[in-house]
């Protein structure tokens, strides 16, 4: 049998697009999404209901998928959003829901399938982060604060599970056309429009820079084409980037290079030596 992949997030961009690559590549598919009606058009393997703030839905999801394919080889977290505004104006319960979804959602995922993962003696788990994951910038502090969780979380799972086989991917995308922003601007729709907020030409000019930015930007085609090699790869990265600029990406990985030579000479873990 081909091998199993659970995606979280498949209603619209990346995660839809994902899904329907994978499955025109035999890959066995499972599409998920809080409103699985939104995937009622999708030709996948399994559709299912997943709320990643819930564990219940969280823990039936997994449980369909084993009970259905026997295992799960690859999930990839990608359900995510956004919310936009100066940190002093994005409310506590605005904030803790962000982090609900998207840092506190995929640990959910990760500890329901990583005892599976283990009995194999093999697994994939790709976490799908940002370049806001790296650089914070100002009204995106609230999502970028989720991203940078992300990846030190990753960081630590990269090390911590590799003696069992299960290998840990960063994915971290630039700017891509799709519904994001729409969304983004929906949920933050009462603070961006506030004229009495003191920040307000701080959000007239954020807004600008992201219309320069979506000139240029790809679609997520761009983003699965590079899943798709994190998932092929014999030995991943650690990391890759997706959508983002030659200057940008030299940064970056200076940056991640140093700190993953630090890490192996910390940390000498050697993922073939696989524990009981």
């Amino acid at each position: 049998m081909s091998k199993v992949v659970l995606i979280t997030g498949c209603s619209t961009g990346i995660g839809r697009h994902l899904a329907q690559q994978l499955t025109q590549l035999g890959y066995t598919v499972v599409a998920t999404a809080r409103k699985v009606e939104s995937l009622d058009d999708l030709s996948v393997a399994l559709r299912l209901r997943l709320d990643v703030t819930q564990s219940d839905s969280v823990n039936q999801a997994v449980a369909h998928t084993l009970q259905q394919f026997g295992r799960i080889d690859v999930l990839i977290n990608n359900a995510g959003y956004t919310m936009l505004g100066a940190l002093e104006e994005v409310s506590a319960k605005q904030t803790q829901q962000v982090f609900d979804v998207n840092v506190f959602g995929a640990l959910r995922m990760i500890r329901a399938v990583v005892t599976h993962m283990r009995k194999q003696q093999s697994g994939r788990i790709i976490n799908i982060s940002s370049i806001a994951g790296k650089l914070s910038t100002p009204v995106n502090g609230t999502y970028s604060a989720t991203k940078f969780a992300l990846e030190a979380l990753s960081d630590a799972l990269h090390m911590e599970l590799a003696p069992f086989g299960i290998q840990v991917v960063l994915i971290e995308p630039g700017a891509i056309k799709t519904h994001f922003d729409g969304t983004a601007q929906s949920h933050a729709r009462d603070i961006l429009l506030n004229m009495e907020s003191p920040y307000r030409t701080l959000y007239k000019q954020s807004d600008q820079f992201a219309a320069s930015m979506r000139k240029d930007e790809p679609g997520p085609e761009v983003v699965s084409e590079v899943i798709e090699q994190a998932m092929e790869a014999v030995r991943p990265k650690t990391r890759y980037l997706a959508a983002i600029p030659v200057s940008g990406r030299l940064v970056i990985y200076l940056r991640d290079f140093v700190w993953g030579f630090v890490l192996r000479q910390m940390f000498k873990i050697n993922p073939m030596e696989m524990q009981p």
